[in-house]
């Protein structure tokens, strides 16, 4: 997440930028300029190869500049478009599905993309080494014809409704660079830019595919450059765009004629509050509704996010169809309801309860500090703890562990893709150590909806949220936009669903 700490943010507040972006000023416009008309985008964290094949800060950030995937969704009606699919056909019931391939897309190395890169592709997305949220997805395709050189023919072992999910989220990657890409020594792809150079922790240029199959990118290079604080690199002009801004910092750039705040309308990520299911005071499912009833999900809204968030009580984003109002609005604010609860259960801990958080989440210690107060109310103690970001993730399969605070994606997607993906939801394996036959039969069921849309559909989703509520293992709180600034000279930035950069049709003026 990119954000500024509270001191920079108070300076900028303050009116303190000539002191705080004078420094390295007439360098940073000539970076974020180059004299060819690209753009520069800041980004917090280096380039991790090793996490492409997941939905990462890299897979977002270059996923779709160097690749392309098969299909992508329309972001208003969310009907899947062709990319590099130019059709399909889904017959057996949803069992065999026929992709047609463009003929004319080839990779940065010259070779034709064909039908067996398809299956590579889905092959590699499966297995455990890759990381991918759409393993379970991948998984049932059990076989994949590869006969014609632009038909892919896939037979699954079931009906897929997140199909479309899966062709959106994978990257068609290179087989024979498999290694060098995870290595981050080769990057090819068939996407709008190729690979220029990298200089690890610093940045990396990516330039126009003049041979792009969708037609040659109309900027010449995208620069990805890892700034400690990206958002004070662009008030100095050493990048023209900056992503996943929290909402109450975009405070700072409204009415500032030089910069655009975008709001990417991709409300996927979802803050909430993990509970640790095993641990013997928090495996009460009633002191987990006991909090759910106390956190102040309104005022985190409105103070970390400056309204640039819904607040619920569900993972769900409005253009999902498992978004119901009323299920949101299942744990609004009720401190009585909340104490009662509490009693009984027993009473308030015997010692505060650990709140965790990684330090690389800009929103977190303003969340915590919110829900610090709102579990104090109700007599629930706690002890903030914030993690080095690099350590957070093992942190988290630890038995010490009690509550965190964290986000998850994947609420604007199909509820399988949730359901199976998601790491705090995954029915085997998920963060709070949370099993229950009725949860896993719920996925089960999930999965293998022929029709995703359909009123039985409606009904399984109904049934699985009815079992979140009532579990809160996972104790959500509020689903944001994804939220971009750039340069006000720089239009045209666009993204798909799971906000891989689009900028093959950006422009800068000079």
């Amino acid at each position: 997440m990119n954000g500024f700490d509270r001191r920079t943010l108070f300076r900028l507040a303050a009116g303190g930028s000539a002191a705080l972006f004078s420094v390295g000023c007439a360098s940073a416009v000539e970076q974020a300029r180059e004299g060819d008309g690209g753009i520069a985008l800041g980004i917090l964290s280096d380039l991790d190869p090793k996490s492409i094949f997941s939905q990462s800060i890299t897979s977002m950030a270059i996923g779709r500049l160097v690749f392309d995937t098969l299909t992508r969704y329309d972001l208003d009606t969310l009907a899947p478009q062709p990319l590099v699919a130019s059709g399909w056909e889904i017959t057996d019931g949803g069992r065999s599905v026929a992709l047609t391939l463009r003929p004319d897309v080839r990779f940065h190395s010259g070779r034709p993309f064909t039908s067996a890169d398809v299956a590579y592709s889905i092959a590699n997305l499966a297995k455990d080494s890759a990381g991918s949220q759409l393993q379970a997805t991948a998984k049932a395709v059990t076989s994949v014809d590869v006969s014609a050189p632009h038909v892919a023919v896939l037979t699954l072992d079931h009906p897929l409704p997140n199909l479309f999910d899966l062709f959106e989220f994978m990257l068609l990657t290179d087989s024979q660079t498999e290694r060098e890409l995870v290595a981050g020594e080769a990057f090819v792809g068939t996407g709008p830019f190729r690979f220029d150079s990298w200089t690890r922790g610093q940045q990396s240029r990516w330039v126009r595919n003049g041979d792009y199959w969708g037609g040659p990118a109309t900027i010449p290079s995208v620069r990805l450059v890892k700034q400690g604080e990206p958002l004070a690199s662009l008030w100095a002009s050493q990048t023209n765009v900056v992503r996943d801004v929290v909402g109450n910092v975009t405070r700072i750039f409204n009415g500032n004629n030089r910069f655009e705040p975008i709001h990417e309308g991709v409300y996927d990520v979802a803050y909430y509050v993990g509970a640790n299911a095993k641990d013997p005071y928090l495996s009460n499912k009633v002191v987990r509704q006991a909090i759910a009833y106390s956190v102040d999900r309104d005022r985190i809204a409105a103070d970390v996010f400056a309204g640039n968030a819904i607040a619920g009580s569900t993972p769900w984003s409005p253009s999902s169809p498992a978004f119901s109002p009323s299920s949101q609005q299942h744990y609004r604010r009720d401190l009585d309801r909340a104490r009662a609860l509490l009693a009984e259960a027993g009473g308030p801990p015997a010692a505060p309860l650990l709140l965790s958080y990684g330090s690389g989440l800009a929103a977190a210690p303003t969340i915590a500090a919110i829900i610090q107060n709102n579990l104090a109310e109700v007599g629930i103690p706690t002890t903030i703890d914030p993690r080095e970001q690099a350590a957070f993730s093992s942190f988290l399969k630890s038995p010490t562990r009690q509550l965190w605070i964290n986000p998850h994606g994947f609420g604007q997607s199909s509820p399988a893709t949730l359901a199976t993906g998601a790491a705090p939801f995954k029915p085997v394996g998920n963060l709070s150590g949370f099993s229950s036959p009725r949860y896993t039969e719920l996925v089960d069921k999930l999965i293998a909806l022929p029709d995703p849309r359909s009123a039985a559909a409606l009904e399984v989703y109904g049934q699985y949220t009815d079992v979140l509520l009532d579990e809160q293992f996972v104790i959500n709180l509020v689903v944001t936009d994804f939220v971009t600034i750039s340069s006000s000279r720089v239009s045209g930035l666009s993204w798909n669903l799971y906000k891989y950069l689009v900028a093959d049709r950006v422009s800068v003026r000079g």
